[in-house]
């Protein structure tokens, strides 16, 4: 194992539980979103969350560590950006968005709105608002109709 894994893992296993209560904490504050629910929210913006690694995530058991996209991907998921908890969470793991408390606030409205809607619109909402969130900006399919790709933006966001 390379030594930044290593160092990243040991980092990890310091902080899981702590990341892992807030996490349980976000879904809560969702009206108590159930797991099932959120990991079929995570699977459809792209990332493989069974409803067992949430449950893991959560009790701060699970080994691999939980990236930017996905702890950012969890909150949308719970429509909790904005909620202190959700920030809790980023400062223990040490990660930051360069979004406003006021931007990330109506979001979280944002997406309230858009709960009354298709699931479909809701994923793309959430997929735009991840990619707007992470810094990145799609990029035009190109003439062989290859799908978009994502890259950062000027502004960024990140550690």
């Amino acid at each position: 194992m390379a030594d930044r894994d290593e160092v990243q893992t040991a980092r990890w296993l310091a902080i899981r539980e702590q990341v892992g209560a807030c996490l349980r904490a976000l879904r809560h504050r969702a009206g108590a979103v159930s797991q099932a629910r959120l990991s079929s929210d995570l699977e459809a913006l792209g990332y493989r969350m069974t409803q067992s690694m949430v449950s893991r995530y959560e009790q701060g058991v699970l080994d691999a560590p939980l990236s930017l996209e996905r702890i950012v991907g969890w909150a949308l998921c719970c429509g909790s950006l904005s909620a202190p908890i959700f920030t809790d969470a980023m400062d223990v793991a040490g990660y930051r968005l360069a979004a406003s408390r006021e931007e990330l606030e109506r979001f979280d409205r944002l997406l309230a709105q858009y709960r009354a809607l298709p699931m479909p619109d809701q994923v793309v909402l959430r997929r735009s608002l991840l990619w707007h969130l992470l810094g990145l900006r799609p990029e035009p399919i190109d003439a062989a109709g290859d799908a978009p790709t994502y890259l950062p933006s000027r502004s960024g966001a990140g550690r």
